[in-house]
C-alpha cells in the first residue's frame, strides 16, 4: 500500500508493503503515479517519497512477473510511475534507507535529490534475471550519470553502496540511519516559503537543460513574465520592507 500523508505544504509518500520488502506492485506504481497527479496541488511546495526507516525497496514485485513479453506491464507502470515523478510542478526528494534495488533506483533517480542513510545500497540486478533493463530508462539516466556508472550497475549488477553512491553522483547527501526522513523534511522546508511559480519554472529549466530540450527564446520569455509578475512584485516588497525592520 502507498501511505500518503500532507504535513504543512509537505506532501509524504511512503511505500509500506513491510511483508513484501516493499516491493514495486504494479498497483503501487499506479498509486504512486496516481497520487503525484492528482495531490499535488498549489498548497504543496515538496513531495517526499521514502520507504521508510528499515529499508526504501526491493524493486518490482516478482509476483507480478510472468517470464515473457507480458512483462512489459511491469515496465510501464514503472515507466509511468517515473514520469509522474518527472512531471511534478514542485520538488520531489527520496529518502533512501537500507536496500533500493532495481525499479526503485528507477523511481529514487527520477526525483530531484536523494538523501539515503550510510548503510543504503543500490544495485539494478537486472542481467542476472536475464533482462534488458527498459531503454527508455537507461536513455533518461544517461543524460544525467556517467557511462562507467551505469555499465557497473546495468551490465555488472554491481552493488553500490552509499558511500561510492555518493562519490558517483547519484545520491545528494548522506545522513545518519534513521534520520534520511528528517533530513528531507528539512529539505522540503526550505521550499514552504518559496513562490511556486517561480520554483517550477526553475525546475522545468533545469530540466530543459539535462534532457537537451533547452529552448533560450523560450526561457526568456518566462523571465521577463516573471520579472512582471505580481507575485515577483510582492516577494520583493516584503524583501524590502525586512531591510527596515
Amino acid at each position: 500500500m502507498l501511505r500518503v500523508s500532507n504535513q504543512s505544504s509537505v506532501l509524504q509518500l511512503q511505500v509500506y508493503r513491510p511483508d513484501a520488502r516493499n516491493a514495486l506492485s504494479v498497483d503501487l506504481l499506479k498509486q504512486i503515479a496516481s497520487t503525484l497527479r492528482t495531490e499535488v496541488n498549489d498548497s504543496v511546495r515538496a513531495v517526499i517519497l521514502t520507504g521508510g526507516t528499515g529499508y526504501f525497496s526491493a524493486g518490482a514485485d516478482l509476483r507480478d512477473l510472468e517470464g515473457d513479453a507480458r512483462d512489459q506491464q511491469v515496465d510501464d507502470a514503472i515507466d509511468d510511475a517515473v514520469s509522474a515523478i518527472a512531471a511534478t510542478s514542485v520538488p520531489v526528494i527520496a529518502a533512501v534507507e537500507g536496500f533500493c534495488l532495481g525499479a526503485a533506483v528507477d523511481l529514487s533517480l527520477a526525483c530531484d535529490l536523494r538523501i539515503a542513510s550510510t548503510g543504503a545500497f543500490f544495485q539494478v540486478p537486472a542481467t542476472r534475471l536475464g533482462l534488458l533493463y527498459n531503454p527508455e530508462s537507461v536513455v533518461r539516466w544517461a543524460q544525467h550519470y556517467p557511462r562507467d556508472v551505469l555499465f557497473r550497475l546495468l551490465v555488472l549488477g554491481e552493488r553500490l553502496n552509499a558511500q561510492e553512491a555518493l562519490r558517483c553522483g547519484l545520491l545528494s547527501r548522506l545522513a545518519e540511519p534513521g534520520e534520511t526522513l528528517g533530513e528531507a523534511q528539512a529539505l522540503a522546508q526550505l521550499a514552504e516559503h518559496n513562490d511556486s511559480a517561480a520554483m517550477t519554472a526553475s525546475k522545468q529549466m533545469l530540466n530543459a537543460i539535462f534532457v537537451g530540450t533547452y529552448d533560450a527564446e523560450y526561457w526568456q520569455v518566462q523571465r521577463r513574465m516573471r520579472l512582471n509578475s505580481p507575485e515577483r512584485r510582492s516577494a520583493l516588497l516584503k524583501a524590502k520592507q525586512k531591510l527596515h525592520e
